[in-house]
Parts: C-alpha cells; sequence; structure tokens
C-alpha cells in the first residue's frame, strides 16, 4: 500500500472515532438535559407532603377520679382533639364483682358512661409573670392556674416570682373564678357582705396565705388569711384586700395592679 493510500485510511478511521465520540456526546448530554428536566419537574411539584394527624388523647392524671360501692367516677378530664382543642369529660365506670362457686373472684368494669363536662371558667385570667408599679424587679408576680375544681370552677394562685427584690403583695394567696356560691369561702364573703356574682367590679376571691413582707396578722390589709380580691383587664392584673386588722368588709380598702411581662 502507497504512502497516500495509509494517509487516507488514517483519516477516514479518524474521522469515524470522532463522529462516534461526538454521537455519543450528544447522547449524553440528551440524557443529561432529560434527566434535569424531570428533576426540575419533581422538584417544582405544588404537592406538599402531608402531615401526620395525631391521635386525640385524654389527660387522666389532671381528672378528678373517686371510687364508691361497685363503681368510679371520672370527672373534669381533659380530652385534647387532633386539632389542639380542649373538651371536657365525665365517666361512670359501672364494677361488677362475681364470685364462683369454687371461691374464685372476678372483678369486671361494665359499660363506660360518658358526658360532657362543663366549660373551665377562667374569667379573663391569663397565667404568667407580673411586674408591680413602676416595673423592675421590686414587685414581682406569678400567677398560676387554672386548676379544675367542682362545676367547671378554677382555682388559681399566686406567688413571688424569683428575682423579687421589693414587697410583694400578696406573697402568696389562692382564689377561685366561678359562680361565687360555688366558692369554698361563700359562707365568709356572704358575712362581709359580698354577694355580687362575681364580686365588686368583677372581682374573684380567694385567701391569702404567710406574707413575709413584715406586714402579717394580726393587722394590715395585707395579711395571712385576709379575703382578697382578682380582677384582669387585658395585661393588668388588680388585687384588692377586703380585711383590715382582722375584720371583713364588703368594699376593698387596699389595692395593687400587676402588669403582664
Amino acid at each position: 500500500m502507497t504512502e497516500n493510500a495509509h494517509k487516507l485510511n488514517f483519516k477516514a478511521g479518524f474521522l469515524q472515532s470522532t463522529v462516534a465520540v461526538l454521537c455519543g456526546a450528544v447522547v449524553l448530554s440528551a440524557a443529561f438535559a432529560m434527566a434535569v428536566s424531570v428533576q426540575a419537574k419533581v422538584d417544582d411539584d405544588p404537592r406538599p407532603e402531608t402531615a401526620a394527624v395525631p391521635a386525640p388523647y385524654a389527660e387522666l392524671q389532671y381528672a378528678t377520679v373517686t371510687g364508691s360501692t361497685n363503681g368510679i367516677s371520672v370527672t373534669m378530664l381533659p380530652v385534647v382533639l387532633s386539632n389542639g382543642t380542649i373538651v371536657y369529660k365525665n365517666l361512670s365506670i359501672p364494677i361488677e364483682v362475681t364470685e364462683s362457686s369454687t371461691g374464685a373472684v372476678t372483678v369486671t368494669a361494665g359499660t363506660v358512661a360518658v358526658a360532657a363536662a362543663p366549660t373551665p371558667q377562667i374569667g379573663s385570667f391569663k397565667a404568667g409573670n407580673y411586674a408591680g408599679p413602676g416595673g423592675g424587679t421590686g414587685q414581682l408576680l406569678t400567677l398560676t392556674g387554672p386548676g379544675v375544681t367542682a362545676n367547671g370552677a378554677t382555682e388559681w394562685s399566686v406567688s413571688t416570682t424569683a428575682g423579687e427584690t421589693g414587697c410583694s403583695y400578696p406573697t402568696s394567696a389562692n382564689f377561685y373564678v366561678g359562680p361565687i356560691a360555688s366558692n369554698p369561702l361563700y359562707s365568709r364573703l356572704k358575712a362581709a357582705g359580698i354577694t355580687a356574682v362575681a364580686g365588686n367590679a368583677g372581682y374573684y376571691y380567694g385567701v391569702m396565705g404567710q406574707q413575709t413582707c413584715g406586714n402579717d396578722v394580726p393587722g394590715g390589709w395585707w395579711a395571712n388569711g385576709n379575703l382578697v380580691g382578682f380582677s384582669q383587664n387585658g395585661n393588668a392584673l388588680t388585687v384588692v384586700s377586703f380585711t383590715d386588722y382582722g375584720t371583713d368588709q364588703a368594699t376593698p380598702g387596699s389595692q395593687i395592679t400587676y402588669i403582664y411581662r
């Protein structure tokens, strides 16, 4: 074969190889473009992932459970629904006891009766930390609640907040939100002439605990055992005292207002 023929064969082979490489590159480019397009469609898919719906549950630890002969009662049982809403239920569970001829004892629960419980009454109270007049750390109270009591009434408490540097009145107290007749202090309130459904100016009533600011029983408006009233308007928590030197009265004689912080 002549030298020219060798050159022609080499050029032909080179061209065939080049064409094959180019064809392969085109195929790979097309495949890559298709993959990118598919991925883009997947990424642009507007359909959100379906979130798992939480199962409802009962908070038996916050209910009142009482026993009687052949029965169990569960009152004010909080039931948390899947959307976070809380409803309250009362349960009645009959208990059946049987004894065989051989003396074997069997205890079984009957059909549970479920009824809606009264909705807890909380008024406009908001649990949390409050600062007294002037703000700062001089007078700090923490409002805690609600705790559910009879017929949907609720119990709340206040205590001095950690970090307080002055004298907060009251240092501690408990009060009840609900019809005044359901208040455990009703007889005392009535004797003092306090008979309004929610008290004077919307107050709900309670009693002060042991005070630590030097103004304790037997004297003063802010003393251990005094009748106190609480009301809330927005972020303002107002506390008033109805007792002075051991004598209850129908109208408050001292007042202090705390602001939610």
